[in-house]
């Protein structure tokens, strides 16, 4: 979920709750309940230029959101139903551009941010009915050139966000959904060279949760379920490369995201996803010079990842894949420079990785992992001439990995 969002929910569902301490125990209650069904939410955004410098173009559309800021600890309880249609779609046409091109688009059905001082109890449940959908689009064409772009877009059927400082968060975080979620990224440009560098991204999430503390412990119990389709796709055409140029296109059914400096992190839960889930990354460039193209793809049913700076860690959880995951990247190019690709496709994903050289940290875990869907991973790559390739494809049904490292390597 990305946080440029935060400024940009203007015409949206959306609840901003900041309460002034009232209590005895200096902790305000804040209640939120919303309920988004058969509703069409469009964010759409244009750009028409022929010669300019920077360009940066953002559209967003949520059918719930809630954003919560706070200096003082609060108890926080929100349910967030969502069920309908959700279009956000951003291009920016340029014929020659002296500056960067940003081009973004955010699509979400239920989104909330927390982001609190001290010790905080939260209560998040977040659904998205069957037959609903949500879509993002990010487009950049170019006539002759950018000196460098960046275009992504991201969509997620429900989305949650805690950040907390100086304190603990705990509680329970619940998210279900039945919706299709697509994300595109689209570079078009066929006669144009891509300038110093290009970056091109989609990310797709049925269920994602991201839970960060810095001094403050992380605590929670959380159910994810997915029954609906979700593909990324990201696509580069174009006449040259940039000097730097990366594509990446992430799917996930289910994704949880929880890291810790100086204080305990512990999540618990289960995680289950039978929804078909699809990234693919396609690049086609002419003559690429003596530039470097970067490009990924990764699909995942369930994904868990923990990892702690100076602390304990613990990770307990249940993963069932029944849906189909498949990645896929393509490169087709001239003459060039060097090409590193990888596709990555999982039914379930646990990592936890601990602080080596911190004293006194331990990582515990208990995974428990069920994968019954069909895993594919294609990496493919054809040119004329250039200076190397190095590409991956890795396909696993289930994985668990344990690291203890020195953040200094």
């Amino acid at each position: 979920m990305s946080r440029f969002a935060k400024a940009l929910t203007a015409g949206t569902s959306a609840a901003t709750l900041l309460c002034a301490p009232g209590f005895a125990d200096d902790t305000t209650e804040i209640l939120n309940g919303q309920l988004n069904l058969g509703a069409q939410v469009n964010a759409n955004g244009q750009v028409v230029v022929g010669g300019t410098g920077n360009v940066t173009l953002n559209t967003v559309g949520m059918g719930n959101a809630l954003d919560v800021q706070t200096q003082t600890g609060h108890d926080v309880t929100s349910t967030q139903q969502f069920g309908g249609f959700v279009t956000s779609t951003a291009e920016t046409n340029g014929v020659a551009i002296d500056g960067t091109a940003i081009t973004a688009a955010g699509g979400y059905g239920n989104s909330a941010i927390i982001e609190v001082e001290g010790d905080s109890d939260i209560s998040l449940n977040q659904s998205a009915g069957d037959g609903s959908s949500v879509f993002s689009s990010a487009m950049l064409r170019l006539d002759s050139y950018a000196v460098g772009n960046i275009t992504a877009a991201t969509s997620a059927a429900n989305a949650v966000e805690t950040i907390g400082e100086y304190g603990g968060i705990q509680g329970s975080i619940q998210q279900d959904s039945g919706a299709t979620v697509e994300s595109r990224a689209i570079v078009e440009a066929r006669t144009a060279g891509l300038g110093e560098f290009s970056a091109t991204a989609a990310t797709a999430s049925g269920n994602a949760i991201r839970s960060q503390g810095d001094e403050s412990s992380v605590i929670l119990s959380t159910g994810q379920s997915n029954r609906g389709a979700i593909r990324a796709s990201a696509r580069v055409n174009a006449g040259g490369g940039g000097v730097f140029t990366t594509v990446a296109a992430q799917a996930q059914g289910n994704g949880l995201d929880v890291a810790t400096e100086w204080a305990y992190g512990d999540v618990r839960g289960s995680q289950d996803n039978s929804g078909e889930t699809d990234a693919e990354a396609n690049i086609n460039i002419g003559n690429f010079d003596e530039d470097s193209i970067i490009a990924s793809s990764e699909s995942i049913g369930n994904s868990a990842i923990i990892t702690n700076l100076g602390t304990d860690t613990f990770m307990g959880l249940d993963q069932t894949n029944s849906g189909n995951s498949r990645a896929t990247t393509r490169f087709d190019g001239g003459f060039g420079g060097e090409v590193i690709g990888s596709a990555a496709a999982y039914g379930n994903a646990a990592t936890s990785w601990g602080c080596q050289a911190c004293p006194d940290t331990t990582t515990r875990g208990e995974i428990n992992q069920t994968n019954s869907g069909a895993v594919n991973a294609t990496f493919q790559s054809q040119y004329i001439s250039g200076w190397g390739t190095t590409g991956s494809a890795t396909a696993i049904g289930n994985s668990a990995t344990f690291v203890t490292q020195d953040p200094q390597e």
